[in-house]
């Protein structure tokens, strides 16, 4: 990556795994990093390992299947930094594992 520092990135789904990876990989290269995950334990731990080493991280619960859950992220993110010049949609959902005549409108607005 390239230096990015002085500018904000924002990582759905950045509690964990690939998220968690790629928001280190930002903290590293000098990157202010909002993160959004909706698991709150989860997302509290990884704000406090990246905060103890001294990086510039904020954690906001997130369900990205919520319009309402994601502005309040976008809104999180603009008064605290005022800008956002990356986002990585990371978060995901997996389908329920049943035939597609059995899925609920629930479940469909959750996978998308």
């Amino acid at each position: 990556m390239k230096d990015l520092s002085g500018k904000v990135a924002v990582v759905t789904g950045g509690a964990g795994g690939i998220g968690k990876a790629l928001v280190g990989a930002l903290l590293a290269e000098g990157a202010r990093v909002v993160v959004g995950d909706v698991e709150q334990t989860v997302l509290d731990e990884t704000i406090a390992d990246f905060s103890s080493q001294g990086s510039d991280v904020v954690g906001v619960v997130t369900d990205v299947s919520d319009p309402a859950s994601v502005t309040a992220l976008a809104d999180r993110v603009f008064e605290t930094h005022g800008a956002c010049h990356l986002l990585f949609n990371n978060a995901g959902v997996a389908a329920p594992s049943a035939n597609i005549w059995e899925t609920t409108v629930n479940d469909w607005l959750w996978v998308h």
